[in-house]
């Protein structure tokens, strides 16, 4: 997906949505409604993260999900005014990255002892430094899932026919597949790989980054 002035688009296509960077540079310039696009954007992923982190805390009170998903875009905010010229790489990793940060600081305030979070004994095992992987790998897959749902959506109608036997083809049960949509198993392979490389350029549209042919396959 290529940008213009700030705004990504298809290479045929007119702009479409502001860039992450875009809204950063808006919103350092003083543009409030900036900040809402970057909510509207991430909202649920820095809530999912929260929630990952301290399941039976958000259960227990519903508003420690909102104090910390607050905090979170608070920090996010003073982050980058504070370094205005140092950009995330990714946004959606970088925003885990605080909502998991602010979550392990909370759940130390609140119980000075060490507790389970995550599965983890050791609180002071989920600091700054080892928090950077975990919440990052699950907030990318989420976001590739997203991505993947879209661009199935904008799938020729057929082929999201075809989308639909998704879970049989990447178990290679191509036989089965094949019987439920009432076609030849060579047809279906054929057809696949052609619907595959249109997923794979769709994904790295929208998601902005080099996807390879095992990782599209194995995730997929």
């Amino acid at each position: 997906m290529a940008s213009v002035r700030g705004f990504q688009r298809d290479a045929s296509g007119p702009p479409t949505t502001p860039t992450d960077d875009f809204l950063i540079t808006s919103l350092l310039g003083g543009d409030t409604t900036a900040l809402v696009k970057l909510m509207e954007r991430y909202d649920r992923l820095v809530r999912y993260t929260i929630f990952r982190a301290s399941r039976e805390r958000c259960v227990r009170d519903p508003q420690w999900l909102e104090s910390i998903a607050s905090a979170t875009w608070t920090g996010f905010v003073q982050s980058v005014q504070r370094h205005p010229d140092d950009r995330p790489r990714t946004l959606a990793t970088y925003l885990a990255r605080i909502a998991r940060n602010h979550t392990v600081s909370a759940i130390r305030a609140a119980q000075p002892t060490p507790e389970v979070i995550d599965g983890h004994e050791d609180i002071d095992s989920l600091s700054i430094a080892a928090t950077s992987e975990q919440p990052a790998d699950e907030l990318d897959r989420l976001e590739l899932l997203e991505a993947l749902r879209t661009c199935i959506g904008a799938l020729d109608e057929d082929e999201r026919v075809m989308a639909s036997q998704l879970t049989a083809i990447m178990e290679r049960r191509w036989q089965d597949a094949a019987d439920a949509l009432g076609v030849k198993e060579s047809t279906l392979r054929s057809r696949w790989k052609r619907t595959l490389e249109r997923l794979r350029a769709c994904i790295e549209q929208k998601t902005g980054e080099r996807i390879a042919r095992d990782d599209v396959s194995s995730d997929l």
